[in-house]
């Protein structure tokens, strides 16, 4: 694919339209504080590309690199570059200079889309990976399993790219399109059957249902999470994975329905995307 691709073009080779996607990861607060980045996010929309981009570059000029906006004129740069080249600059000054913005995890998963559509599949996989792993309580988590699981059937690491689709489609709660896209790819995967109430392992021991919140790569930083469960009144446990995760979770029940009315409630109490895993 070329790298000169118009990103509304790109967008919908991706099977996303850009006008969605706009609107749904600019979070809602930054909306109203700056109306002029949404106004130049629909004149894009609209193919007035050069009106857009007029927009943010002077709201760009207009604020200091130290303000709260910055970074969020330079994700809405990235959205309306006319090019995947520019697009990809501006999600990555965000994702390397400003961590701790409220921009970071959607300028990563637009990396993440930018990526697979060029081909650079490992790569894909890293950025969209870099959301799950360093933004737990993100908004975008299931976009974000979904693109890294795309990324890794492509690659044919089917276990890996199986299991993380099947988060994007158990964490899509209300997303109509992510359930179907992530139903539709797990047709590559083996053994694809509805899970029983409380199913038996192969060595014969009955299975059992947690909730995962997050899935971190340092003790601190699981640590920090577990401490804030226990003052929700919650008693989370760690699971350490093979590939050196650590991932949390809360309960341990035998009916997956159990299960899952938990991880509806600490969505409404936490946030992010907590999703059920089976255990044994």
């Amino acid at each position: 694919m070329s790298r000169i691709l118009p990103l509304v073009a790109l967008s919908i080779c991706l099977g996303s339209p850009l006008s969605a996607q706009a609107t749904a990861w600019v979070p809602r607060d930054t909306l109203v504080k700056d109306s002029l980045l949404m106004t130049a996010m629909h004149l894009a929309t609209e193919g007035l590309g050069d009106s857009a981009r007029s927009l943010v570059r002077r709201r760009i000029a207009d604020l200091s690199r130290q303000d709260p906006l910055y970074p969020g004129a330079l994700f809405t740069a990235g959205v309306v570059a006319d090019n995947s080249d520019s697009a990809m600059s501006y999600f990555r000054t965000v994702s390397i200079e400003y961590p701790r913005s409220e921009w970071t995890d959607r300028a990563l998963l637009r990396m993440a889309e930018l990526r697979f559509a060029a081909g650079e599949l490992r790569s894909a996989a890293r950025s969209a990976e870099r959301v799950l792993l360093d933004y737990p309580f993100s908004t975008v988590l299931p976009w974000a399993a979904f693109w890294a699981g795309r990324a890794y059937l492509e690659l044919g690491e089917i276990d890996n790219g199986c299991e993380l689709l099947r988060r994007a489609g158990e964490t899509a709660t209300d997303d109509i399109e992510l359930t179907n896209r992530s139903r539709y790819y797990l047709q590559r995967c083996p053994g694809i059957a509805p899970e029983s109430a409380a199913p038996t392992t192969a060595a014969g021991t009955r299975a059992f249902f947690s909730v995962q919140v997050a899935a971190v790569s340092s003790a601190a930083a699981a640590d920090e999470i577990m401490q804030g469960l226990h003052r929700q009144g919650y008693e989370p446990h760690v699971v350490r994975s093979t590939d050196g995760l650590l991932k949390v979770r809360v309960g341990r029940f035998a009916n997956k329905a159990d299960a899952q009315a938990l991880a509806t409630e600490l969505k409404g109490k936490i946030g992010g995307s907590p999703f059920v895993v089976e255990g044994s």
